[in-house]
């Protein structure tokens, strides 16, 4: 089974063809271990293998077919994988005990979805290695990079990545080395780190120990390419990875980054018969991740060539099982499940350092009345620590939570934001009405500059407030790129205070700001080659004061905010009111100064 190992990004799949060709032989096997237990366990001890090659090769038998029916999510995986470890057990062959163990982690995590279990069995597996010097640990540490990369857990995949492969490299285990070269590129590609992205994987391909992960290697180069858009760089490493091969188990999966990166390009050449493997992939494959990934990229194609019905219905597909599904069920246990091993682990060690410390006492009983007395006040101050630091856990644990629960909140919320401006875009484009689009437009903008507040609320660290000045630096960008402003004409100036501002104080103010770019961006330079937009927010005299100016024609001479029936101004001056801003406006033909000054606001 070790040389079997999971690949990151490439779901594993049984070959069915494979399987079906040889259904005759798995019958057989299928009778040989159903009597197995029978053989195993016989009072006559002399009819029992020899524990040498024979009973090594009958625990490696057993546990090759728990990974086989692994793959395919059969439940009889589970009886294979723990037939082996007692045999292993009854024989003290330690090494078979931690592949048996490995073993039953791979059922639990892959089969049954229960982190926390295969968690249990990985540290189990590791222990035992550890203990008995075997060179099996690094396959364990792999495994469990692989379940914190899968959940996205991306520094704790790196760490056990790394140690798997520092024991390999000392080993000599040069397939497991290109193994865990090949994740970690994965994980650096998704930390849009490109260039060691690129770097570890072209060094995996250095490693000639095995054709078949050369082909998991092109698929993740060319995705590496697609993440930078370089789709023409990212074609021949996808093609590669898709070619029907006895080699390339995995090139119905590779099928996503060419399908995507074709769509980029809008090319269809050659596409139609790669669609329909696509399609009956994604329909047969049981994997929740692979499948959510398929139906994306298909929407995704299929929304290039205009096919809007198709590329909805895949959409909701994919929406389905990645929002309403499988995101509701493992972050909490995947963050929490190291916890627990190391508490136990802790427990354990406590405990036999609590009966060495007895041991000790015992020994020195001699030493009279003085010393009972000393030792007694030395274990009631000790327990009293250790109440303190229990206590003291359990509130950085509750704390955590709460933190992992809000970072949740804004993740979610953002997200929703997200799908109401793909809803208002798709909308959009079915308007003719230049006046009605421009309005959808207006308010897709509106949902953005929401959506990236919650978005910088769940990736800063303290979740108390956002950076003014990355914010606005990010929303500016946004509406630029919106209104196809050609960056060379319109220069944007920040002078902007760092300063961080909570959420009651952000939204309404990032709207404000959102409405007066937009204004600028629209009307400001329509008789103009050039201008500036100048955007101030700086702290004076504790009030907050925000300045955004332009060097355009200016405002209309009879313009009254008062009476103005638009809806980006009443937008302004009812948000204003909520900050409780004085809001100033000055035009000439020089351009135009809006200026709000806010009192009291909280910052951080």
């Amino acid at each position: 089974m070790k040389n079997k190992r999971r690949i990151y990004s490439i779901d594993l799949l049984l070959n069915m063809d494979v399987f079906i060709n040889s259904l005759i032989k798995q019958l057989l096997k299928h009778i040989v271990f159903f009597l197995l237990p029978f053989i195993f366990f016989s009072k006559n001890n002399n009819n029992i293998f020899y524990f040498q090659e024979n009973e090594k090769n009958t625990i490696n038998t057993l546990i090759d077919r728990a990974w086989e029916l692994t793959l395919i999510e059969n439940d009889s995986a589970l009886f294979y994988s723990q037939q082996a470890f007692q045999i292993a057990k009854n024989n003290n062959y330690f090494l078979g005990m931690a592949m048996a163990l490995e073993s039953q982690g791979l059922y639990h995590e892959i089969v049954s979805g229960d982190y926390a279990l295969a968690s249990k069995f990985y540290f189990e597996g590791i222990e035992i290695c550890e203990k008995n010097n075997l060179n099996y640990a690094s396959s364990i540490y792999h495994s469990l990079g692989v379940m914190f990369h899968t959940s996205d857990n991306y520094e704790k995949a790196l760490e056990y990545y790394n140690t798997a492969y520092n024991i390999a490299k000392e080993d000599k285990d040069y397939m497991l080395q290109k193994k865990c070269l090949i994740n970690i590129g994965s994980i650096y590609s998704s930390l849009e780190k490109y260039q060691k992205a690129e770097e570890i994987m072209l060094a995996s391909l250095d490693i000639r120990v095995n054709n078949e992960l050369d082909f998991n290697i092109y698929a993740n180069l060319g995705n590496l390419f697609i993440r930078q858009k370089q789709f023409k760089e990212a074609i021949p490493y996808l093609e590669k990875s898709v070619e029907i091969h006895q080699d390339n188990l995995d090139s119905e999966k590779n099928l996503m980054y060419l399908i995507e990166a074709k769509a980029a390009l809008k090319d269809s050449i050659r596409m139609k018969p790669l669609i329909k493997r696509a399609i009956i992939e994604a329909e047969n494959i049981t994997a929740m991740r692979a499948k959510g990934n398929l139906y994306n990229a298909l929407s995704g194609y299929f929304y290039a060539f205009k096919d809007y019905k198709t590329a909805f219905d895949y959409h909701k597909k994919y929406h389905e099982i990645f929002v309403e599904k499988k995101e509701k069920q493992r972050d909490q246990t995947v963050y929490d499940l190291e916890t627990k091993y190391q508490t136990e682990k802790k427990e354990r060690e406590l405990e036999i350092k609590k009966a060495n410390e007895k041991l000790f006492i015992n020994s020195l009983w001699f030493l009279g009345v003085l010393l009972l007395l000393v030792t007694f006040f030395y274990f009631k101050n000790r327990k009293k620590n250790q109440l303190l630091a229990e206590q003291k856990a359990l509130l950085e644990t509750t704390l955590e939570d709460k933190n992992i629960l809000l970072k949740e909140i804004h993740h979610r919320v953002k997200n929703n934001l997200q799908v109401i401006s793909s809803l208002l875009s798709l909308q959009q484009r079915q308007i003719s009405d230049v006046k009605a689009s421009q309005a959808i437009q207006e308010g897709r903008d509106r949902v953005k500059a929401m959506a990236l507040i919650h978005q910088n609320l769940y990736q800063d660290t303290d979740l108390i407030g956002v950076e003014i000045n990355d914010y606005v630096n990010k929303l500016a960008k946004s509406l630029i790129k919106n209104y196809q402003v050609d960056e060379t004409r319109i220069e944007l100036k920040l002078g902007i205070d760092t300063i961080k501002l909570d959420v009651d104080t952000i939204i309404p103010l990032g709207l404000v700001i959102n409405e007066l770019i937009s204004n600028a961006l629209k009307y400001a330079f329509t008789d103009q080659t050039s201008g500036v937009i100048d955007i101030s927010l700086k702290i004076k005299n504790n009030l907050l004061i925000l300045s955004v100016t332009d060097n355009g024609k200016g405002l209309p001479k009879d313009f009254n905010i008062d009476q103005i029936s638009s809806l980006g101004f009443r937008l302004i001056k009812a948000f204003s009111e909520k900050l409780k801003a004085k809001l100033d406006l000055n035009s000439s033909k020089r351009g135009t100064e809006i200026v709000l000054a806010m009192p009291n606001i909280k910052t951080n």
